[in-house]
């Protein structure tokens, strides 16, 4: 039976709206700008830490504030990840449809503390059997938590039936480092060239097209 291992922010959830209110609650704690989506979504998917770096960087500014603003944003997502939380259009039909057809399972860079309760506010978390992301103190790439994932879910390296899906490249480069196939999705903060460049096995524009790819 395939196994599916899915991304959580870009791919099942669309968690533009609390990540973008979150993080400028926490600039203007911090007497920074706000930031416009268009110039944050690309920063969204890797570790915390990497993005705040990067999008401070970009602004030419003190990076002595990435700690204090990751304090201060998890503060403010604790609770609006849950407020604001809503899935893809056609994502809920998607899993009611795979269910019991493939295993699946949640690998994210999001930490477990703010993916749980999300998912299982959507309804999703009990058809995953196995939820993995970092610790909330963790700096860990996505390589290390899909290959718990994989450990977890009894993955042998000379076996096949395990694809990891997600909208970045750092979803696919994951994939390949730990020797499966990957799925590419474009709804969510990836580009269709990003996913390309990356290496996906295949790529996908909606939720219907992805049932397809999968059988249902």
């Amino acid at each position: 039976m395939l196994t599916c291992l899915v991304d959580v922010d870009g791919t099942l959830i669309d968690s533009r709206q609390p990540i973008l209110s979150s993080l400028n609650d926490a600039l203007a704690e911090h007497g920074q700008a706000p930031i416009k989506g268009t110039d944050l979504w690309r920063h969204v998917g890797p570790p915390l830490c990497e993005s705040l770096t990067d999008l401070l960087s970009e602004r030419d500014g003190d990076l002595a504030l990435v700690e204090p603003l990751i304090a201060a944003f998890r503060r403010h997502y604790s609770a609006a990840s849950v407020d604001m939380a809503r899935s893809y259009e056609g994502i809920p039909e998607l899993l009611a449809r795979l269910l019991g057809k493939v295993r699946m399972g949640v690998v994210t860079s999001k930490p477990i503390q703010f993916a749980r309760p999300i998912l299982e506010a959507l309804g999703f978390a009990e058809l995953m059997e196995a939820i993995e992301g970092p610790s909330i103190d963790g700096m860990e790439p996505k390589t290390e938590t899909l290959a718990r994932a994989l450990r977890l879910l009894n993955h042998a390296p000379d076996t096949e039936g395990f694809v990891m899906i997600g909208d970045r490249h750092h979803d696919i480069e994951a994939a390949r480092v730990n020797g499966i196939s990957s799925i590419g999705v474009t709804w969510g903060f990836g580009t269709l060239q990003e996913l390309g460049e990356a290496g996906a096995d295949q790529i996908v524009e909606s939720p219907v097209e992805l049932g397809g790819l999968l059988g249902v």
